[in-house]
């Protein structure tokens, strides 16, 4: 496993593919115990990336909806 531990993916489609792989190779029959702790580290960081990602959009989106709202009582 490659050390990418102090780098996150430009996009949230490329973390979760990230994280879709990590848990392959965990359910896998050859997860291999001496990087389990690695890929679990690993796999929160991408989780805490996802969520702050998500939660971004959220905000924004509801700025934008907000915005439209207005923009729609006012006509």
């Amino acid at each position: 496993m490659k050390d990418e531990s102090n780098t996150m993916p430009a996009t949230y489609a490329e973390a979760l593919a990230e994280l879709e792989g990590i848990l392959a190779g965990l359910r896998s029959e050859g997860c291999d115990i001496d990087t389990l702790a690695a890929r679990t580290r690993r796999a929160a960081a991408l989780l805490a990336f996802c969520r702050s990602r998500l939660t971004r959009t959220e905000e924004e989106l509801s700025k934008v909806l907000e915005e439209l709202d207005g923009t729609l009582e006012s006509s």
